[in-house]
């Protein structure tokens, strides 16, 4: 059994939707959630962060549903002191 690389993947997938960067998000029901970040928005009103969430076979989903965004924004801001 191989290990998968979590981060790999989401970066690469930031970068195909044309986003920079990535930040940890936490991890919930087997899926690991990551915050597309493009530097460019950073400090301008534009909604809603932009979530991915990555299962335990590299399945790539983008996080559209309120509750599952807001979960992971407070879990970002904890895991990474925000």
């Amino acid at each position: 059994m191989s290990k998968i690389d979590y981060y790999q993947i989401a970066l690469d997938k930031a970068k195909e939707l044309g986003y920079d960067t990535i930040r940890y998000a936490g991890e919930r029901e087997g899926w690991r959630y990551f915050h597309l970040i493009k530097y460019s928005l950073i400090g301008k009103k534009v909604g809603l962060p932009h979530y991915i969430r990555i299962d335990f076979n590299g399945i790539v989903l983008r996080v559209e549903e309120r509750d599952d965004i807001i979960w992971a924004l407070h879990q970002e801001i904890s895991l990474n002191n925000l």
